[in-house]
């Protein structure tokens, strides 16, 4: 979550819904599929006060920032239905720049602003009700080495961001710089599983590497992958091509399929370095989004190509804007899933089935295939549901960010509701509506097929 408008040109969030929780909706001939899909909207009401905010003003804010989802399992294979596990975010940020200097506090453009720098990033187990309702009935604190996660610019060379930390204590403050943080993560996905002893472990991922972590049962992360650059296929670390990703654009999906995890990056790298700093493999043309498949038994780490849909460049959004918001596995093959895909304005919201075949290639990480001089298989798609048309008078957060399969016809998306602070900012009055949002997805015929097709 990350507001990059200097306070001037606040765009505000669609948020309070006109319409009941339950409704089916039509688009016309074009989308049979919509005619008989219900669609439910479910709001959480308890979520708890964070802190105080002292910029641009004074204000409060309430816990959000809600990205990825993963069904909840109680033993292996089994599942509790209409209950979700989901992560929050780095916390509320906002973007600082040159013009907002004070006296006391040289800003550079890209610093940012944590009025709860040293908030807790949890897990949240979500519960769904059929009537739109929502529920969160666990939080489960993020801890590394047995200390609390937080949102901060990482302290690590290999996943640094070049940004600069800043806090302000008291109303009239003054700004003070924060460290980075050993502990400091941006969380954008989870998926929960279970280990080979049969114990609850938690995947996730993160943009500011970005990083592949492992959590045991408590949360507390016992293994990370990131970018390396003496990166090998067993080398228990990530393809360092990977920190060529755009500002904030790092891992945004992750999903486990049997023996694998798959993790996708949110857009195309970017071409003049991202947070490497260095030559980017980026081109503005290309619609190629890197994903990574990490086998859990040996160690293996892949990386393959999935190029976004005509369709979302067609609704508006020049390449680099198209998003990924999560993955979902559709069986234990660690070869078809189904991914989240959206742009600007939720003008193009789509569910894509992707296969991994022999024919895909399996990227190596030196070569720049975003630049159009490499030729590359990617993996192959096709569109299972077309969610703009279905959501179309709904009002709603602008990010879909994460996507769980309930069966075979039901799929559930979360919103991130970006701790409301483009209404706060713009001086408008809160809606209560301003909590984080789910929505079911109830299609009449199933959106996958059992097995791949051939």
């Amino acid at each position: 979550m990350n507001f990059n408008s200097g306070f001037v040109n606040l765009i505000p969030l669609l948020l309070a819904s006109a319409l009941p929780a339950c409704v089916s909706m039509s688009s016309g001939e074009s989308q049979p599929q919509a005619k008989a899909t219900k669609v439910t909207v479910h709001r959480f009401k308890n979520l708890a006060p964070v802190g105080r905010a002292y910029f641009p003003r004074e204000f409060l804010y309430n816990e959000g920032g809600w990205s990825g989802s993963s069904r909840v399992q109680s033993s292996q294979g089994v599942f509790v239905r209409d209950e979700i596990w989901t992560i929050n975010d780095r916390g509320l940020n906002l973007y600082l720049e040159e013009k907002d200097s004070t006296k006391e506090a040289a800003f550079r453009n890209g610093d940012r602003y944590f009025p709860v720098p040293r908030h807790q990033q949890s897990l949240f187990k979500i519960k769904v009700y059929p009537d739109g309702s929502g529920v969160v009935v666990e939080r489960l604190g993020v801890r590394e080495n047995g200390l609390e996660a937080n949102g901060l610019p990482s302290a690590l060379d290999n996943l640094g961001t070049n940004e600069r930390g800043w806090e302000m204590k008291t109303p009239v403050g003054p700004f003070a710089r924060l460290p980075n943080s050993l502990q400091g993560y941006d969380f954008e996905g989870v998926a929960q599983d279970f280990d080979e002893n049969r114990q609850r472990e938690f995947w996730l991922v993160e943009e500011y590497g970005p990083s592949l972590l492992r959590t045991g049962s408590s949360g507390n992360i016992v293994k990370r992958w990131s970018p390396a650059r003496n990166f090998s296929a067993k080398s228990n670390s990530l393809p360092w091509s990977l920190r060529h990703r755009a500002d904030n654009r790092g891992f945004e999906g992750v999903t486990v399929s049997g023996p694998f995890v798959l993790a996708a990056m949110q857009s195309p790298l970017s071409a003049d370095g991202g947070a490497s700093g260095e030559s980017g493999h980026g081109n503005p043309e290309t619609p190629l989004h890197r994903i990574i498949r990490l086998n859990r038994k040996s160690g293996m780490v892949e990386q393959f190509a999935y190029n976004h849909t005509p369709a979302s460049v067609a609704a508006g959004s020049p390449h680099k804007d198209v998003k990924i918001g999560d993955l979902a596995a559709v069986d234990s093959s660690g070869e078809r899933f189904l991914i989240l895909e959206h742009s600007k304005a939720r003008k193009h919201i789509a569910v894509v089935e992707a296969t991994i075949s022999r024919e895909t290639t399996r990227l190596e990480d030196n070569l720049a295939y975003e630049a159009g001089k490499t030729p590359y298989t990617p993996v192959k798609t096709r569109v299972v549901a077309d969610l703009a048309p279905l959501l179309a008078n709904l009002e709603l957060p602008e990010k879909a960010e994460g996507l769980t399969v309930i069966d075979d016809k039901t799929l559930l998306v979360v919103f991130d509701n970006d701790h409301c602070i483009e209404p706060i900012l713009a001086k408008a009055v809160a809606p209560k509506e301003c909590e984080n949002l789910a929505v079911t997805f109830n299609f009449a015929e199933p959106v996958f097929s059992a097995k791949a097709e051939k």
